[in-house]
């Protein structure tokens, strides 16, 4: 009798040993070796000034590709306190102009946020259980397993212990990554290309980049930069080309210039602050990047147009080609 009680105390011993040490190792692991990462969240769970910074872009965006549907799905992402957050962003409009923050305004017809009533505490009080119902239920399962693990360990080490051969010589290589080199997929996720052709006064084209699963990742876009002379049709000086990115909170954009805009002091200047001045030339490439996407822009073919404007100032017509990747890194 004696034998078998002692055997119980030990036995029960060794699992309140692995039922502390599985809380510890279980408490540890989840919330210093591998904590909960969130990802593919919605613009209404960000913070509340990463919340502001979003609309700004989003107001900076449909001012460019002027795109009323697609700027009313991104305001109505933003939840209940879109028209908080638009408050906001005219109170501290950042690089926005009043005329771009009031043209959203009447696109989305903005009204007085309701004040909802709040929670009531039976409800706050099962919302708070169910949330916490997951982390204990993994918690659990983890000390389940370590227990296990323990008395399987605990036979191992009373059994005769085996020989490990290590090979002499053998040494485990790390995979050795170059330090700032963006690794960008072989294959674009998409190519697209656009003609401009003098007398198109309206020209303006953008393109929704998809990733190979179909979430939206971005838009890219071609319009009219700057225009030179006061007669019809419009004689276009300068082409803007921009490129959005989700999860960047600006618009990049670059400017293709006409030889005569680029040369002349006046036109450059005024045109370096709309986005990077380039010279368009045919055959000529130029990229635009952001936090996760790249486009390479390519002048398929291009020719200037001929008038009493000075000599190269206006373009004929101009096809661009842009290459859309998606970057890591």
């Amino acid at each position: 009798m004696d034998a078998i009680k002692e055997f119980i105390e030990r036995k029960w011993t060794l699992v309140g040993i692995a039922l502390i040490g599985g809380i510890i190792l279980g408490v540890v692991y989840a919330w210093a070796l591998n904590p909960v990462e969130w990802v593919d969240g919605e613009p209404a769970q960000l913070r509340w000034d990463l919340q502001v910074d979003y609309l700004r872009m989003v107001i900076d965006s449909y001012s460019v590709n002027l795109d009323p549907t697609l700027a009313q799905d991104r305001y109505e992402s933003l939840g209940d306190t879109r028209a908080d957050i638009l408050a906001e962003v005219g109170k501290a409009p950042g690089d926005l102009s009043p005329s771009e923050i009031q043209k959203f305004q009447a696109l989305v017809a903005v009204e007085s946020p309701i004040e909802e009533p709040p929670e009531p505490a039976e409800e706050a009080a099962g919302s708070t259980a169910s949330k916490l119902l997951l982390p204990v239920l993994i918690v659990t399962f983890v000390l389940g397993v370590l227990l296990v693990g323990a008395f399987y360990i605990r036979r191992r080490m009373e059994a005769e212990p085996a020989e490990v051969y290590a090979e002499p010589g053998f040494e485990m290589m790390e995979d050795e990554v170059e330090p700032g080199v963006v690794d960008i997929s072989d294959q674009p996720l998409a190519t697209f290309r656009t003609t401009y052709t003098l007398g198109d006064d309206l020209y303006d084209d953008s393109f929704s980049i998809e990733s190979p699963t179909g979430d939206f990742l971005g838009e890219c876009g071609v319009g009219i930069g700057e225009v030179i002379g006061v007669e019809e049709p419009k004689k276009v000086a300068a082409f803007e080309v921009w490129l959005f990115d989700k999860n960047d909170i600006q618009t990049v954009t670059k400017v293709l210039m006409s030889r005569y805009a680029f040369n002349d002091d006046e036109s450059h200047n005024r045109l370096a602050a709309k986005g990077d001045p380039v010279l368009a030339e045919s055959g000529g490439m130029v990229s635009l990047e952001t936090a996760s996407l790249k486009i390479d822009v390519r002048i398929v073919d291009m020719s200037y147009g001929e008038g009493p404007l000075p000599e190269e100032s206006f373009f004929e017509r101009v096809t661009i080609e842009l290459m859309a990747w998606q970057t890591t890194g």
